[in-house]
Parts: C-alpha cells; sequence; structure tokens
C-alpha cells in the first residue's frame, strides 16, 4: 500500500458530508447521474466518491484504495493508479486534491471484463479513515 505524504491541513481532517455518484448513458441515450450505490456493469459507466471537508482549502494529501470482488480480465489503470496488488484485486491510488467549495473528489469507469459483485473504496490520510463507500456493480 502507498500512502502520500500528510500535509498540515489534513491532520485534523472532518468530513461534514459524502456522496457516492454514478453516471451512465441509459437505453434511451439520455445521461443519467445519480447518488447511489449500484453501478451498472456498462462499459462507459462511471462512479465517484466526492468528500466535505470542514475546514481545508489547500491541497489534501490522501489515499484511495479500490477493493475488487475478483481481478478484472485486464488493469488499464491510467495514470492516477500508485499500486495494483499482484492478485490484482486492489488498486492503491496517492492523491493530493484541492477542495472546491469545501469538495474533493476521484472517480473510476467501468471497462470490459470487469467483474460484478461488491466494491469498496476506502479513503485516508496518512493517519486517519476519511470514509469506506462500499457499492455493487450489477449487470443492467
Amino acid at each position: 500500500m502507498v500512502f502520500a505524504t500528510l500535509s498540515t491541513a489534513a491532520l485534523a481532517q472532518e468530513v461534514t458530508d459524502a456522496d457516492f455518484v454514478v453516471s451512465f448513458t441509459n437505453g434511451s441515450g439520455e445521461q443519467v447521474v445519480q447518488s447511489t450505490r449500484v453501478v451498472p456493469a456498462t462499459t462507459g459507466a462511471c462512479y465517484s466518491w466526492r468528500l466535505r471537508l470542514a475546514k481545508t482549502k489547500a491541497a489534501v494529501e490522501i489515499t484511495e484504495v479500490l477493493r475488487l470482488p475478483s481481478a478484472p480480465e485486464t488493469w488499464d489503470p491510467g495514470s492516477d493508479v500508485s499500486d495494483v496488488s499482484s492478485d490484482g484485486l486492489n488498486a492503491t491510488t496517492a492523491l493530493s486534491l484541492v477542495p472546491e467549495d469545501g469538495w474533493i473528489t476521484h472517480g473510476w469507469c467501468v471497462a470490459e471484463g470487469d467483474p460484478t459483485g461488491r466494491y469498496r473504496i476506502e479513503v485516508s490520510t496518512a493517519t486517519k479513515s476519511l470514509q469506506v463507500f462500499g457499492f455493487d456493480l450489477r449487470a443492467p
């Protein structure tokens, strides 16, 4: 697991609100954006977590761990991922996020071959768990 350097601003980080947002194109071709813990297992559907922080305006150094129910057919994590575990079940990402109106966010999109089932995203600083998001990737 890779942990980012902790900024002074993140030492007393308090989460005042949290949301998990899913976006996808429905069968009618309309873009759907909603707060839910169910993600359609459709290539291109995206999901993101959002945390509202109490006082921070400066960049916050956090670590995100995405845990999958089983290894995907392939990993194409892009440039954000710091480490994918050898079994392919976990992706650990170190992020420096500047809050906008107090909110920080990060997300992923479903790729072909992603397994269905229960996923988990853990968001933390080097010294404190900020939030855990559990969600299901389900066939539409």
